[in-house]
């Protein structure tokens, strides 16, 4: 039976002294980090924490996290990452789903919080760095200190199945609040292994992660080279882009996953410093949204011995397909890949009916890598989880050969006097024209006193002067006339998710703001 903190604890055995984990200030082995996570396993059992208590992590990309996720499986309890941004809004929300006994967190947003004087009643919050002497609440402890007493380095007695919550996933999708999504050892152990399998992770990897953690698709690069022998540097996305592009080359960095936002600003912008920084590279994943084919295009010229893989998935369920577009070529370069040992994809017309391949459908997956539902949403789960499938709300079509093409969200599509609109369709025409840095596309009711809803794109513009009425016959020439935006609305930037999935609710909030006044 295989658990989470076996990562650590094997590690350990069989790696040693090697670095396990880096971040710009600290720098651990695999001995210390399974030290570390034993100590902080048993500082959790003196607090109370008991097996399948649920524990707040919020924290940046950071050994600390490291440390902590760790720590928390080690004692049994259930690991809840949250971004390190996190509002007090969104965080209560997350509280109240999943009551929470205790939070980790740094110095700096304990104070961000308010979490200093208005702790949310929680049982006990773990502090990394210094505190104000002024502290007003009195559960709040340091974690430095408990790290460094070796009394602690027996682990604590774990006793859970491999069917018990290791993690529980907090995700918003493009649309709706926070959903729990728990996921167990063993669905972790399968996704894992397929994984280590397809990119062929060796002890000799060495991957720079500037995913959030506290996502599956940075997590799950941590955990792979952990179990690999690997080692790992991370820090927080791309504020610092030069000393990530440069670490690139001084940690001998054979692996750079990402995200095609973030890759297309390191390809239009840095694209030279990643030529000479990335020449070590073997692989990138690439994913959170679809990869255009222009910008695989774009970086397998700039970098032509990276193998570029794409994978398909959701934190429901993580990497339910895989290619590597290097491998395939340009003809696969729409595509996410085929299927996963032991995952199974389907494609469904609207009667819950197998689509023949070339046929478009819902896609629907079921397998050991599935959640078995929401965190306390029972009526969620009625919608999504049906005859032991996932009903992704995604759309596709496979080829002969089983591969999967997306075509577009269930949800996102647009409703224009019947005609449905794809917004990511909108989307691709409107990119492709000089001088537009970003956009996002979403249907909102009422527009100009129509009834219905409106196809409304919202623009970042790179360049001055812009003409929005040429933007407006390039679309014409391109897409029929119904899917042509009926307003260009100027913005600042589209708002994203830390994945780079446009937040579209978010985004039409903020166009009907600047219309009617509402308060955003």
């Amino acid at each position: 039976m295989w658990m989470v903190p076996d990562i650590v604890r094997q590690g350990a055995e069989r790696f040693g002294d090697k670095v396990a984990v880096s971040d710009p200030d600290t720098e651990l082995s695999y001995v210390q980090l399974a030290t570390a996570a034993a100590r902080f396993a048993n500082l959790l059992c003196e607090i109370g924490v008991e097996v399948g208590d649920r524990v707040l992590v919020v924290l940046p990309n950071s050994v600390r996290f490291t440390q902590a996720h760790f720590g928390i499986l080690s004692a049994g309890a259930i690991s809840v990452p949250c971004d390190s941004a996190i509002t007090r809004k969104s965080l209560t929300g997350i509280y109240r789903n999943c009551e929470p006994r205790v939070l980790v967190t740094d110095a700096l947003s304990l104070k961000r919080l308010c979490l200093d004087s208005e702790p949310l009643g929680l049982e006990g919050i773990l502090v990394f760095g210094a505190m104000d002497s002024d502290d007003k609440n009195t559960n709040c402890r340091s974690v430095e200190d408990a790290l460094a007493d070796d009394s602690r380095d027996v682990g604590a007695d774990m006793q859970v199945q491999d069917d018990a919550v290791a993690s529980l996933m907090y995700t918003t999708g493009t649309t709706g609040g926070a959903k729990g999504v728990p996921l167990t050892h063993r669905n972790i152990h399968a996704t894992l292994t397929n994984i280590t399998r397809f990119i062929g992770y060796t002890e000799q990897d060495r991957e720079v992660i500037i995913l959030p953690l506290s996502h599956n698709f940075g997590l799950g690069h941590l955990y792979c080279n952990l179990i690999s022998g690997g080692g790992v540097y991370t820090e927080n996305g791309m504020a610092r882009v030069g000393r990530v592009l440069k670490k690139l080359s001084e940690f001998g960095a054979t692996g750079f996953p990402g995200t095609p936002t973030g890759f297309g600003i390191l390809i239009d912008k840095y694209g030279e410093v990643l030529r000479q920084r990335g020449q070590h590279l073997r692989f990138s994943v690439i994913n959170s949204a679809p990869l255009p084919p222009e910008r695989t295009a774009q970086l397998q010229a700039l970098l032509p011995n990276l193998d570029i893989m794409v994978y398909y998935g959701l934190t429901e369920v993580s990497r339910s397909t895989f290619i590597s577009l290097t491998s395939k070529g340009p003809n696969y370069y729409a595509s996410v890949g085929r299927s996963m040992d032991g995952v199974k994809i389907e494609v469904l017309d609207s009667n819950g009916q197998g689509q023949s391949p070339g046929e478009s459908g819902e896609v629907a997956i079921s397998g050991p890598t599935v959640t078995s539902g929401y965190w306390r949403n029972e009526e969620l789960n009625r919608a999504v989880f049906k005859n032991g499938r996932l009903y992704t709300g995604d759309l596709g079509y496979k080829d002969e050969q089983g591969h999967l093409f997306l075509t577009g969200r269930k949800k996102d599509f647009i409703n224009v006097g019947g005609y449905k609109v794809n917004p990511a369709e909108v989307e691709k025409v409107i990119e492709a024209y000089p001088g537009v840095g970003d956009v996002g596309v979403v249907g909102i009711e009422g527009v100009g006193g129509v009834t219905g809803e409106s196809v409304v794109a919202g623009v970042v513009v790179e360049v001055e002067p812009f003409d929005f009425g040429a933007l407006e016959t390039h679309c014409l020439r391109q897409l029929e006339k119904f899917k042509v935006p009926a307003v260009f609305e100027r913005v600042d930037a589209i708002p994203r998710a830390n994945t780079g999935k446009a937040k579209r609710v978010e985004l039409a909030k903020l166009i009907r703001s600047r219309w009617v006044g509402e308060d955003t």
